[in-house]
């Protein structure tokens, strides 16, 4: 603990800038629109957060509409996801669109598809970064993902993308299947100087209801976050907490609060937005709640008027996490309360803190 209060004391308006605020979960100010564009994919994860049901996929046409209504919330961070996007035959067009605008454009591959030539294309259409899945090193992430040869296919794609200049980040599952790969990964990524890391929680939807016994306890996700302040404090790779929003509460109970900062905790539905394939809305990845689709509504209409985003915005939320006074800096994990009680709006079952 000493050695990352030493480190933040030096790296304290990186830590808590934007793209970090909201420690614990996704987040970017003004906000963060996140397109699953497929649910079509080359590998077979055994996570999966999409429907196996899902078949419909917005037109390009209609994508092109989505992308250009997200633009009247301002510079927002808009990622493209899947699925595995690069299925799509017009991904370039719809990257090079989005990055016409104000926007931050990124996207989330498993990387396996990427070649220098694809990377090449990526980069000349203005992806800003790639983020690109790992869940362990060697046969541990091909175990994960479900087809041999994973992590070697990923490995080439991260290598182009580096050696045409594209930004790459890692997005890691943290589940009990894979703790012990966490600290591997941050060297792996420390060797390679990726940018970060973001430290996704296993949430138990879509094919992860499967491996739900794998999902982290509240004693393990303390020992997570403590984890993280010590891999912190020794690498140059930032490392961020996603599904886990007490992480901020976890670091103000410790007294690491940066200066003059704002914290919103869990985003779903205040700064993050999702849209699933066939144009439903919905608060974020993990809570597949349908609150309006772009095929008959304008994006930013669904969500200005959405009650349940509402609620998530006035922290209208029950049990423990209601009457706690992290409520508006953390709220804890919605889509974690979703998947276990049916309720976006209880309590998050994994909270260490009881404040």
């Amino acid at each position: 603990m000493e050695a990352f209060k030493a480190w933040l004391r030096e790296h304290d308006e990186d830590f808590f800038a934007n793209d970090t605020v909201g420690l614990g979960c996704f987040s970017y100010q003004p906000g963060e629109v996140v397109w699953a564009v497929t649910k079509g994919c080359n590998l077979d994860c055994m996570h999966c957060s999409i429907s196996e049901a899902e078949t419909v996929e917005l037109s390009t046409e209609e994508g092109l509409s989505l992308i250009e209504d997200a633009t009247k919330l301002g510079a927002v961070k808009f990622a493209f996801t899947g699925g595995e996007p690069l299925v799509r035959r017009d991904i370039f067009e719809l990257v090079e669109y989005a990055a016409s605008y104000d926007m931050q454009v990124v996207m989330a591959t498993n990387g396996t598809l990427i070649d220098e030539d694809v990377a090449s294309r990526l980069k000349k259409a203005g992806l800003y970064r790639a983020a690109i899945s790992i869940d362990g090193i060697g046969a541990a992430h091909d175990e994960f993902r479900g087809v041999k040869g994973a992590f070697e296919a990923m490995m080439r794609g991260v290598n182009a993308c580096k050696k045409v200049g594209l930004r790459v980040q890692f997005l890691t599952t943290v589940s009990r299947i894979n703790l012990g790969e966490i600290p591997r990964i941050i060297d792996l990524a420390d060797r390679l100087q990726v940018d970060r890391i973001y430290l996704v929680a296993l949430i138990a939807v879509g094919r992860g209801r499967q491996i739900s016994d794998a999902c982290l306890s509240a004693e393990e996700m303390e020992r997570f976050f403590k984890l993280v302040l010590e891999q912190q404090a020794k690498t140059k790779v930032w490392l961020k907490p996603i599904c886990m929003p007490q992480f901020w509460a976890f670091l103000e109970a410790e007294g690491l609060r940066g200066a003059d900062h704002k914290f919103v905790g869990c985003t779903a539905g205040i700064t993050r937005f999702h849209i699933f394939p066939n144009g439903d809305v919905a608060p974020c990845a993990y809570l597949p709640l349908k609150v309006g689709n772009v095929r008959s509504e304008r994006f930013t209409e669904i969500i200005e008027k959405a009650a349940l985003f509402k609620k998530f915005r006035n922290r209208e939320i029950k049990g423990m996490c209601g009457g706690c006074k992290h409520r508006f800096s953390c709220g804890g994990c919605r889509s974690r309360a979703f998947a276990v009680s049916s309720d976006p709006l209880a309590e998050d079952p994994v909270c260490f803190l009881k404040a």
